[in-house]
Formats: structure tokens, sequence, C-alpha cells
């Protein structure tokens, strides 16, 4: 990623949860970026909190579920500095129905989020994404190997933008842009809460979501580039890896009654 001029970001998602902790790191190291949800209230909240950080935070309501609404991101972005040095597939949405139960409607609501959504966004960003050899992160979701009752279909669409990922560094590789997946296992936000309460899950057997915001990072400063075009599944606290097996095997000794 070319680093000589002030680096502009697209955040997904970024009023609450993973998608705030990105941003607050970012603008604590100076970096602007721009920051797209349905709910104005909580991206406000994250803007205010990075008030006293040298990064600009730049918020847009924006559904990117809906054709068209990308564009207002990439426009928001490209009028701070001309530029966009990364995009941050963050936004995501849950629904917690058991196949074979699924809806084929909602079912296309949660691939319009998790998928199309992030393609589109990609899409219009790509010609200063080329320009900058910039980075594209998608947060996806250690439900992609082992989704629990009831999180299937979320799991469907999160294997889906993995293969994103691994489209863009096969088939775009000569462009210089790099892409990573991210799965993070049980992460403490408000989506997790939705779905699991901590009678089922407590807060110690969960990461902190700062983990997984270092992680990006990690990806779009470099330090990750060996595993570009992969899924880097943070399957526990303090564990990052690509192999399947050994997320498993850590995730089961984590869970166990003993585990640590």
């Amino acid at each position: 990623m070319d680093t000589a001029a002030p680096r502009t970001m697209i955040v997904s998602g970024g009023g609450s949860g993973i998608g705030q902790a990105i941003v607050q790191l970012l603008a604590a190291r100076g970096d602007h970026v721009v920051i797209c949800g349905r709910r104005e209230s909580a991206l406000l909240e994250t803007a205010r909190s990075c008030e006293a950080q040298p990064g600009k935070v730049v918020t847009v309501v924006a559904d990117l579920a809906m054709s068209g609404e990308e564009d207002r991101v990439v426009d928001a972005a490209m009028s701070i500095e001309g530029r966009i040095d990364a995009v941050i597939n963050n936004a995501g949405r849950t629904w917690p129905v058991s196949f074979p139960e699924w809806d084929e409607d909602e079912l296309d609501h949660v691939l319009q989020v998790n998928l199309r959504g992030p393609v589109r966004l990609v899409k219009a960003a790509w010609s200063s994404l080329v320009k900058t050899r910039g980075c594209v992160v998608n947060l996806s979701s250690l439900a992609v190997l082992m989704p629990f009752p009831g999180n299937g279909a979320y799991g469907v669409s999160k294997s889906a933008l993995d293969g994103f990922t691994r489209a863009i560094h096969v088939e775009a590789s000569e462009s210089g842009v790099r892409a990573f997946s991210i799965a993070p296992g049980a992460v403490e936000t408000e989506m997790l809460r939705t779905i699991v309460d901590e009678s089922m899950l407590p807060q110690n057997k969960t990461m902190h979501p700062d983990e997984i915001a270092g992680l990006v990072l990690e990806c779009l400063d470099g330090h990750r580039d060996a595993h570009a075009g992969q899924t880097l599944l943070a399957a526990i606290p303090g564990l990052v890896t690509c192999d399947p097996q050994e997320a498993h095997e850590a995730l089961a000794r984590f869970h166990a009654p003993d585990g640590v």
C-alpha cells in the first residue's frame, strides 16, 4: 500500500463493535476514515469518539444492501484526499433460523448485506484502489467452518465472501490490490448478543473487538501479505491461523470445561 500521502479508508458497519474499533485505531494513527451504516446515531457516536485523534472521520448513512448506495460512500471518500487506500467490509447481518426453515427472501437479504454489498463497494472503489495499490479486508466469521444451530445462513453468506477474497487475489492479481478475509470466533459485540446470551457464552470466552481491529491493521500494513487471498481464522484470543483443523482444535480446547 502506498503510504506517501495521508491514507483514506472506507469502513462499512463502522458504528459499533469491530467496525468501531477499526475506525478508532485508524483515526488514532492519522488515517482518514469514511464510515457507513444504516444507523446515523451509531455512526455519529463513533465519529465523536475520534474527535481528539489526528485522523478525520466522515460519516455516510447508507444501506449497502441497496444498489447505488456504494457510490455515495466512495464519493465521500474521494472528496477527502482524492484517493482510497483500503475498503474494509465489516457490515453484516445475522439471521438466526435453522435449515430447512430458511425463507428464500430472507436468505436473499442476508446475501445482499453480506456479499453483494461488499462486491459493489469494492467495484465502486476499484479504480482508486488500483492507483494506490490498496487493500481489501473482508470481515468473515468462524461460522464458515462451524456454524452453531441457527447460524447456517450467516455462515453460507460469509463463505461466499471468502470466495470473493480469493477471486480478487486470483483474478485481479496484476492490479497490485491485496485482499484478505478475517474470520473471527465469538467477539463481544452487540451483534453477538442478539443471537447468544451470557448464560450460553460468557464474556471470558469471547474476544475483544480491538483484537480483530489489530489484525485488520496488520493486513493493511503489509504484515500479513504472505496470507493474501486467504482466510485468517481468529478462532480464540491470541490465535490466528489459516489451518481449519488448528482452529477447530483450539476452539475445542478453549471451550472445554477446563479450557483456558
